[in-house]
């Protein structure tokens, strides 16, 4: 019953690109604006109509995906995870464990992540979620995903900064794992870094709470596609924090790099094209009006 409904969910986010391809112009419009500037960059071939277009029902497919995946994640076990999810590099987590480390998993708003790290909990790991948005409790949490008090930091209040700043250190102190967006919009403490040909500002807070909890910084790249996804973890950045605060610049331009690859691969995948995230942002300062779309 669970593999059927699976299946059937896959469907949905097909027939929510289809629609809102053709009947949601302005969004459309955006994506394609958006697409144009960033993409075509001096890395990456020119693209065609037909590649953007296929891009934009990308993304709108990752969001039709988002749509039915709290219903979805409720029903996770061992068969989901043998059937539909594909893991590189685990073996990189499970060391950084052995030695009870802490471990924040840098990840960036690519594939869709509640799937990644709750396909990672499903498996065993006990992942702690930073999140800067508080939802409120569904009518039946049982048969609806939601991030629980116990499972998420919140760090949507600056007057509890405080406080959760000491959760954080706290949780990664006990050997657990936190995973948050690095490419998030939000955050005083940034770094200008060169990102699809342009500078943009990426946060680093998170980086300076790791290193004071001599925690390990992992690389965390998640993808969905039909239905499937795919896990993809690489060697600890953060050098056993061997240069103190000189590795702050350089892991985020390590993980910067690195999302950049995955995007220039996997355009459609990348549902931060219209943002929260430093692109999001870049774009609606500097060129919200620069770029004709397609027609």
């Amino acid at each position: 019953m669970k593999r059927l409904l699976f299946k059937l969910a896959s469907y949905y986010p097909c027939v929510y690109s289809f629609f809102c391809y053709h009947r949601k112009r302005k969004r459309r419009e955006e994506f394609e604006k958006k697409i144009l500037f960033f993409y075509q960059t001096g890395s990456n071939p020119e693209l065609n109509p037909k590649k953007v277009k296929n891009i934009v029902k990308g993304v709108f497919e990752l969001r039709g995906a988002r749509k039915v995946m709290r219903y979805l994640i409720p029903l996770m076990d061992d068969q989901y995870i043998k059937r539909s999810v594909q893991a590189e590099g685990l073996g990189y987590l499970d060391k950084v464990l052995e030695k009870k480390q802490g471990a924040v998993l840098m990840a960036g708003h690519i594939g869709i992540p509640h799937f990644a790290f709750n396909a990672l909990r499903t498996m065993g790991y006990d992942v702690v979620l930073l999140s800067g948005v508080t939802p409120k409790e569904p009518r039946h949490p049982a048969y609806r995903y939601y991030d629980t008090q116990d499972k998420t930091i919140f760090v949507n209040d600056p007057s509890f900064s405080k406080v959760y700043k000491k959760r954080i250190i706290e949780t990664l102190e006990a050997g657990k794992i936190i995973y948050y967006d690095a490419d998030a919009g939000e955050g005083r403490m940034k770094e200008p870094l060169s990102f699809l040909d342009r500078e943009m500002n990426f946060p680093t807070g998170m980086i300076h709470l790791a290193r004071q909890a001599k925690a390990a910084v992992v690389p965390f790249i998640h993808l969905y596609r039909k239905g499937k996804i795919t896990l993809i973890l690489k060697k600890p950045i953060d050098h056993d924090w061997a240069e103190g605060e000189g590795e702050y610049r350089r892991i985020v331009a390590e993980f910067a790099k690195l999302l950049e690859f995955h995007i220039l691969k996997h355009p459609e995948q990348y549902m931060g094209i219209y943002g929260p995230t430093v692109l999001d942002d870049y774009f609606s300062s500097h060129v919200k009006n620069a770029v004709n779309p397609i027609r």
